[in-house]
């Protein structure tokens, strides 16, 4: 079985999985991966993202420094410490495009598979940045076109109209649930495709 960590920012995007003891509810990240792949792995671990243990080693050597950054890095050590073998977080952007762009380069840093080698073994990562935040991929899943597109304002709106209450994880997770997942372009497709890779390669012996 599979033992997957999950990272994000509070009970939207993992549910109670942070909560110690770990709690049960899941939130949309880990309710998307159970589209993308519903057995053969599980939820290891979790941590909210305000309390990764910040990794800071070369930070005053960096002249485009952001907490991001180097929030990946530590949600790459906390994943190993519970001894999992995939990361897999989502990232509100929230109009800051450095927070967007810093995350980006620690995920290429990983190289191409994405993958984290400590500790003796490698540890696959599977990371997003919801644009313009995570209401705008509960408007991907009901179709919406654009919504990376979008302002936080107008997904908030869009979200009213289509009688989804605004950070409602019981809304949130019906959409998830019962929507059909997209593809193609776009920040919510490309993070389930690279979800998909990942469980394939780690479940099913699949190449990259």
């Amino acid at each position: 079985m599979l033992k997957v960590f999950l990272g994000g920012e509070g009970n939207n995007d993992i549910g109670t999985r942070w909560y110690v003891p770990m709690g049960d509810q899941p939130g949309v990240a880990e309710a998307l991966l159970l589209r993308v792949r519903a057995r053969g792995w599980r939820v290891a671990a979790a941590l909210q993202w305000k309390s990764i243990r910040k990794y800071k080693a070369g930070a005053a050597n960096q002249p485009t420094y952001h907490a991001d950054a180097h929030n990946v890095r530590g949600l790459v050590l906390h994943a190993y410490e519970e001894a999992c073998e995939m990361l897999a977080f989502i990232r509100d952007i929230d109009g800051e495009s450095l927070r967007k762009r810093e995350i980006d380069n620690a995920l290429a840093s990983l190289g191409e598979l994405g993958l984290a080698k400590e500790y003796g073994y490698e540890l696959a990562v599977v990371g997003g940045t919801p644009l313009p935040n995570l209401e705008g991929w509960i408007l991907c899943l009901l179709g919406r076109p654009n919504t990376d597109q979008m302002s936080k304002a107008r997904a908030a709106r869009d979200l009213a109209e289509a009688s989804v209450a605004l950070k409602s994880n019981a809304d949130y997770l019906a959409v998830v649930e019962t929507c059909t997942l997209p593809s193609g372009a776009g920040s919510l497709p490309e993070w389930l495709a690279l979800a998909e890779t990942t469980f394939r390669r780690l479940i099913d012996g699949v190449p990259a």
